[in-house]
């Protein structure tokens, strides 16, 4: 089973969207080839280190480049509050947001699709501009994700001259 690509709208000029792990053990080698045939660029997946080895990981970023692909790492506990990884996650977020503002297509990825992806998504809206309440709308449709809600508006209060950077 293939995982669908959830496009984000946004400020462009590149793209953002989430994605899930696709339903099997490691990114079959056709879904990486179909991500860059869409125009994806960057890939990252926030999944930790124990997912990627028990999901077969090893030799996707391998992969991922022989298609043009980046693929970064960027392992965080699923279900947590990221304060410990915080300074990284704005890290990579800011890099994201880079990323789009220079046109490239970014896709964040996690196991559901719907939390650690939600939160780099979001974080990297914010940094794109826009409020906290539209960036999780524009990601999750509506659907209440508390923890990723939390942590972004603390993060949009705590940082408000970053969403123009």
């Amino acid at each position: 089973m293939r995982a669908a690509l959830h496009v984000i709208a946004g400020p462009g000029p590149g793209q953002l969207a989430t994605i899930a792990h696709p339903r099997a053990d490691a990114w079959p080698v056709d879904q990486l080839g179909a991500l860059a045939r869409a125009g994806v660029n960057v890939v990252v997946s926030a999944l930790t280190t124990h997912e990627q080895h028990r999901l077969g990981f090893g030799d996707t970023a391998t992969v991922a480049a022989a298609y043009g692909l980046e693929f970064l790492s960027f392992p965080v506990p699923d279900g947590g509050v990221p304060r410990d990884e915080a300074v990284q996650v704005v890290a990579l977020a800011t890099k994201l947001a880079g990323q789009v503002r220079s046109g490239r297509f970014v896709v964040t990825q996690c196991f559901g699709g719907i939390g650690r992806s939600t939160l780099l998504a979001c974080t990297t809206l914010v940094l794109l501009g826009i409020a906290p309440g539209e960036a999780l709308s524009r990601v999750t449709g509506g659907t209440e994700m508390p923890v990723t809600q939390d942590w972004l508006y603390d993060f949009a209060a705590a940082h408000p001259s970053r969403r123009s950077a």
